[in-house]
């Protein structure tokens, strides 16, 4: 018979980790370090059983954690926050401590599995100097609004300059994103290939590329899952009520919302779905949710056929 898994849950902050072990609700901490890594890492392999540690993103904090534990061999999930914080409610936790969310992870974990935490370097800078690129944007943008509000002179001539590095940074930052891309053959592949569907340029293809690893390796449900574009049906008895999309990631659905509108300024399938779909009545934001979700879809089902775009096809 297999062997039952010890699950473990790690609730991570700057400095330091709350552990909870797979038999009792009791914690412990260790501190958010090489040493506190190698610390936990024995302890795991000291269990009596194989350990599956759950934690959740900590906008960056967890990356020496999880990058130690794959090292040694153990099995990482992701725990996502929105939903371990809903089921810490449903159980009658609503206050919010690091060992009730150690506690309340390990439980998500144990009835979910979570989901596995894969090592993929050369994404991982990708995505950092993607992001770097988004920031430096968002940097100039609002020095040059914070210029524009000062009168003329040397104070909005020092706020321009600043402006002007940040936009070099972020071209910057883009090539070298791009550079990455080339220089990782089966990245390159699926970036050029995003590129064959209209409205997806190649910065739009290359967060793509970033921000949704799943391209091609799940169903069209799980991919409008993650992103947010899957409409959730809200029924009871005789009444039922609208179907709406929520929760999942932000940005590969902005990015998606930029690609349809792109389509829309010309003639294209996509407008012409668009248009079918507002003549039977559907609000505009609904009919261009759909073309995201279609998009998306396609889009998937693309990597997944290692195929490009075929306009006859969809």
């Amino acid at each position: 018979m297999p062997q039952e898994l010890a699950y473990v849950a790690v609730d991570v902050s700057k400095k330091t980790l709350e552990i909870g072990g797979p038999d009792t609700d009791r914690t412990w901490s260790t501190a958010n370090s090489a040493a506190g890594w190698r610390k936990l890492t024995a302890w795991i392999e000291g269990l009596d059983r194989p350990a599956v540690v759950g934690l959740e993103p900590s906008g960056g904090y967890e990356r020496g954690l999880v990058d130690a534990l794959l090292e040694a061999g153990v099995d990482v999930r992701w725990c996502d926050p929105a939903r371990v914080r809903a089921l810490a409610k449903a159980l009658g936790a609503p206050a919010k401590t690091d060992r009730i969310d150690v506690v309340m992870i390990r439980c998500f974990l144990a009835q979910t599995g979570g989901r596995p935490v894969r090592r993929d370097p050369e994404r991982v800078r990708l995505r950092s100097a993607l992001s770097a690129r988004k920031a430096a944007q968002d940097a100039a943008q609002a020095l040059e609004a914070q210029a524009l509000a000062l009168p003329e002179g040397a104070a909005r001539e020092a706020l321009q300059a600043l402006a002007v590095q940040a936009r070099l940074t972020a071209k910057a930052q883009q090539q070298a994103a791009f550079d990455q891309l080339r220089r990782t053959p089966a990245l390159e592949v699926l970036w050029r290939r995003l590129q064959t569907a209209p409205g997806i340029g190649p910065l739009v293809a290359a967060e793509l590329v970033a921000h949704m690893p799943e391209l091609g390796a799940v169903t069209s449900k799980a991919i409008a899952k993650l992103a947010g574009l899957a409409p959730f049906v809200r029924r009871s008895g005789q009444w039922q009520g609208r179907a709406v999309c929520s929760g999942g990631r932000p940005w590969p659905r902005q990015l998606l919302y930029l690609a349809v509108i792109t389509c829309l300024r010309r003639p294209s399938k996509t407008k012409a779905i668009y248009q079918q779909l507002t003549a039977a009545g559907k609000p505009p934001k609904l009919a261009i949710t759909a073309c995201m979700r279609r998009l998306l879809v396609t889009l998937n089902a693309m990597i997944r056929d290692e195929a490009d775009w075929n306009a006859a096809a969809t």
